[in-house]
């Protein structure tokens, strides 16, 4: 534990920046890190030394014992795996548990010794704080002699039907009864004292639940830990899952044994997956399963079928009965969407059509998962009839139509409309809960005891408020936190504890492992189904089209939870032995841990190679000295139309067909729903417009111009016929059709002429964006809208902003913040020459830590360097630098203008909803008073404080009520109502 802490702290004081935390926090914690890590080093060797020696003596107490509980399991199952009615007899009631607890909290010590050791040293390691700091000097945590306790064993009997007295649905059978043992009773760890004898037990006893301290340190310690691993592998590329599972079996039951009350933690764990599959259902895009279509489909259902039929070969080839085939290949099926699409967004990907795809294929293959699991209901039986294994698909399928339906199509409007509406404001959110908590009790038993799996039921209940886009956010701001902290339970408890550690040491395991492993490669050729969207393009390095097929097959080969659920079902239904269930776990954790790390680094080379592709297209690098620079124009398509399956591959035609071609794509819905909104950002370059380079000199003496000539106002020259979309940059964007509006004899020759010139080029770019936008709303509909824009992939203030947001100069733009970059300057210009150049700025800014570019850097001084000599001169540097400023203060007051029409739109709106919330009630002709007692964000018409309400409803009293005090307070009735 100190030995974290001194990782923690050494990597806050590494990554800080300030002089500061590092003297009187961070430097003096490490100083007492590094003594206690010391401390406790020495003391745990000698603890640890002492446990290894004291288990090989054989000083614990009934392992043999429990030892030849564990033996006798194992060559049972390795008994029945060769037998012809492999599960008839041996499984437990998939009714009262998935985990087979007889193996894990049952038999505490291992068959291998070497395991044993090192699990009772981890022990005794983590333990020791509890017995150094242990008030009484003469107790000893010791585990009691089994011979003073009966060792019962407990059954569970399908035909029980009365509780015991302890509440547990089971009863005492003879041995020569059927059923199979499920828990035996393991006292619990106790404090023996020299003087006192052991309580006696009675029944008020039994109905306490006691917990001591040490329980809660170990379980605080276990949560921790977890956290701390799940940290560690998220930060090594890792998903976090990876650590959680490894801090659950070092620490669980299969080494450690230090966590108290498993089977609490396992329960806990099973509630954090009900919570998974209900957040998964409340995140359900439908819009974007109608966007990818059949292709989304065929991948799902491909990727499931393919995986389940080499591992149901592999299997079968290795001797395995066909029912445990069928479960070595499903536990392989589906793909994990947590894992993907973490990988996807850290390469910036998950945006785009290609990512949109692959996590629409993700949830058709979780939704597949949950079929497949509640067909074990039924492999498990000893002789099914063939109507039998079509039940659980029967009412799996039927109930994601009919339930499903409902909750993509009119239950959420239902909900929101005739329920949620009608409560108050501060209400709506507990009633969304709670009806959203009914659902989830009602189709949990609903689903279960249909023969279908009641996960599959904490899914639909989810879906239903996907469409319901408040309640959807909501759901993730509510329980973000908690589903955190329970899923961290889930995979380090129930799948955690599950893992046979002690197995791995097994070479059948780890051999099966490698040769199962063939199932996670078995989604390799789902790469065929991925259509082009990008055309290849000349003189590039990668294939986008490649790319693409690359990244959803790795994508695809994910595997993460429902993996070990699966592979837990089925061995607590008693489906795989535990050889085959440690060589499935050895195989999906390899999984997780090398598929998202290869997708992840080659998502980084497909990144690198296009950035270089685009890098050496720069039109700045082709001109020499004098020349007059010019470069292709480069466009911001934005196109907003409504879902349709096939858009993304249109749009690849259309591109083509107007001789754009395509830097960067990026997609987003407004709304989730059938009737939601796509939004598709195209960033492309149009090689048939050439465009002049201006620099900074140039755009002063325009934006100087263009300000006289209105009178010094700070408006925009806008052209009435054309839309705003094109007119964004203000210093240069205008028309000869506005321009031939203004009155330009006062100005010099040199300015009206530079005036005509831009005006001429903009005249070819406004036309070129008119038939770009004329185009795509012919090909996507009347309902579509698109907007085209000017735009730079190497804008030359990126590096003066990376500079400010470095140094944390804040948005004031004044004398202060010229003179830090003119000392910037001074910095740079070391040999004080007066002039720097562009391998001088980029190498002094790399030194201090800016992380800048090479195209930044060159675009930044194609701008400012006058006479194309390579170097700029102080002056250079100073003008655009106050150039920089005035544009960055005339930014920053467009924003606040704009926040301030943004709040009296609101203000607008939300009178609009009171006017209709009345009239809805009955009353018309309303005026709604002003809100007083709060500070006006804007002014408002005088006659708003009035408030005239007639034509009231007819009820059981005759009550108008129509005009109201001069100084604007509403009478009581229809204040309540507004309210």
């Amino acid at each position: 534990h100190a030995l974290l802490i001194f990782s923690t702290v050494y990597y806050y004081e590494s990554v800080s920046s300030s002089q500061e935390m590092k003297q009187y926090i961070t430097r003096p914690m490490l100083a007492l890190a590094t003594m206690a890590t010391i401390g406790f080093a020495s003391q745990a060797t000698t603890v640890a030394t002492n446990s290894i020696d004291s288990a090989n003596n054989g000083n614990l107490r009934a392992t043999g014992e429990k030892s030849s509980r564990f033996d006798r399991f194992m060559n049972t199952l390795q008994d029945d795996e060769d037998s012809a009615n492999y599960s008839a007899s041996n499984r437990f009631n998939s009714k009262h548990s998935t985990v087979n607890k007889s193996y894990y909290f049952s038999s505490r010590q291992h068959d291998s010794s070497s395991s044993s050791s090192f699990g009772a040293s981890i022990n005794n390691l983590l333990s020791w704080p509890l017995k150094f700091f242990s008030s009484n000097d003469n107790a000893v945590l010791t585990t009691p002699d089994y011979s003073n306790y009966s060792t019962i064993p407990q059954y569970y009997d399908n035909n029980a039907n009365s509780m015991s007295k302890n509440g547990r649905q089971n009863r005492k059978l003879n041995s020569s009864e059927p059923g199979i043992p499920t828990e035996y009773y393991r006292p619990p760890i106790v404090v023996e004292h020299d003087a006192h004898p052991p309580p006696q037990h009675d029944d008020i006893h039994e109905m306490v639940v006691h917990v001591t301290y040490e329980d809660i340190y170990a379980i605080i310690v276990f949560l921790i830990d977890a956290t701390a691993m799940g940290i560690l592998t998220a930060k090594l590329g890792m998903p976090a899952l990876v650590g959680e599972i490894i801090t659950g079996f070092v620490l669980g039951p299969p080494l450690a044994n230090f966590v108290p009350f498993p089977e609490a933690m396992v329960l806990v764990g099973e509630i954090g997956l009900i919570m998974l599959l209900l957040e998964a259902g409340v995140e359900l895009d439908v819009a974007q399963l109608k966007e990818t279509g059949l292709r989304a489909l065929a991948i799902g259902i491909t990727g499931t079928v393919l995986p389940l039929l080499v591992g149901l070969g592999l299997a079968t080839a290795g001797g395995a009965p066909i029912k445990s085939a069928m479960a070595v290949g499903a536990s392989f099926s589906p793909t994990s969407l947590g894992v993907a699409a973490s990988a996807l967004k850290s390469g910036k990907m998950l945006d785009t059509p290609v990512g949109q795809l692959i996590v629409a294929s993700c949830v058709v293959d979780d939704i597949l998962a949950l079929i497949l699991l509640s067909m074990f209901q039924v492999l498990v039986l000893p002789d099914p009839s063939i109507i039998q294994y079509f039940i659980p698909i029967i009412s799996s399928v039927g109930f994601l139509i009919v339930l499903g339906g409902s909750a993509v199509t009119w239950l959420p409007k239902f909900i929101e409309n005739k329920i949620l509406n009608r409560c108050k404001p501060d209400q709506r959110e507990l009633v969304m809960f709670s009806i959203m908590t009914v659902m989830l009790l009602a189709y949990l038993p609903l689903l279960n005891y249909t023969k279908a799996s009641y996960l599959t039921g904490a899914f639909l209940a989810g879906c239903t408020f996907s469409q319901i886009e408040s309640a959807h956010h909501q759901f993730m701001e509510k329980t973000h936190q908690l589903m955190t902290w329970l899923l961290r339970v889930f995979f380090a408890a129930s799948i955690g504890f599950q893992v046979p550690v002690s197995q791995f040491s097994d070479p059948y395991v780890i051999g099966w492992g490698f040769i199962l492993y063939l199932c996670v490669a078995a989604k390799l050729p789902l790469a065929a189904y991925v259509p082009q969207f990008e055309d290849v393009k000349k003189g590039a390095s990668y294939n986008p089209f490649i790319r693409d097929r690359i990244i959803t097959a790795l994508a695809m080969t994910c595997r993460g939870e429902f993996s070990f659920i699966i592979a837990a079902f089925a061995l607590g239904e008693g489906l795989l032995t535990a050889r085959m269930y440690a060589a499935i776990v050895w195989a999906v954790l390899l999984s997780c841990i090398t598929s998202p790390f290869i997708l992840l680094n080659l998502i980084k080379y497909f990144n690198q190679k296009k950035a270089a592709y685009l890098a050496d297209t720069n039109p700045l690098k082709k001109f020499k000295k004098g020349e007059e620079v010019m470069t292709p124009l480069f466009l911001h398509v934005k196109v907003v139309s409504p879902v349709y399956n096939g858009m993304q591959e249109q749009f690849r035609a259309i591109l083509n067909e107007l001789g754009l071609e395509v830097i960067e794509r990026r997609t987003n819905r407004e709304g989730r729903g059938l009737e939601a909104m796509v939004q598709t950002d195209l960033y492309v370059r149009d090689n048939n417009v050439m465009t002049h380079v201006m620099k900074i000199k140039a755009q002063k003496k325009i934006k100087r111009a263009l300000a006289s000539v209105v009178g010094g106002s700070e408006v925009e020259i806008m052209d009435g016929n054309h839309k705003k979309s094109l007119y964004r940059r203000r210093s240069s964007q205008l028309s000869s059709h506005s321009l031939s509006a203004l009155e330009l004899d006062h100005l010099a020759k040199e300015e009206t002429e530079l005036l005509q010139k831009t005006a001429k080029e903009q005249d070819t770019i406004i036309s070129r964006g008119a038939e770009i936008e004329k185009k795509i709303e012919e090909a996507l509909g009347e309902q579509s809208k698109v907007e085209v824009d000017v735009w730079s992939p190497w804008p030359w203030t990126e590096v003066l902003d990376t500079i400010c947001d470095h140094y944390g100069l804040g948005e004031e733009y004044g004398e202060e913040k010229l003179d830090i970059f003119i000392s910037i300057f001074d910095k740079i210009d070391s040999d004080g020459g007066g002039s720097i150049d562009m391998d001088e700025m980029y190498q002094a800014l790399s030194n201090a830590g800016i992380e800048i570019s090479d195209e930044g850097v060159l675009s930044l001084f194609a701008m400012i360097d006058e006479d194309g000599d390579g170097d700029v001169v102080r002056d250079e540097w100073k003008d655009t630098i106050e150039f920089y400023l005035e544009l960055k203060a005339e930014e920053s007051d467009m924003k606040n203008l704009a926040a301030v029409a943004a709040r009296k739109n609101n203000m607008d709106i939300q009178k609009e909803m009171k006017r209709k919330m009345l009239k809805d009630m009955g009353y018309t002709s309303v005026r709604v008073p002003a809100q007083h007692g709060s500070m006006p964000m804007v002014d408002e018409d005088a006659d708003d404080d009035v408030e005239v309400v007639t034509a009231m409803p007819t009820s059981n009293f005759e009550k108008s009520t129509t005009e109201s005090s001069g100084d604007g307070d509403s009478k009581e009735d229809v204040g309540m109502l507004i309210e």
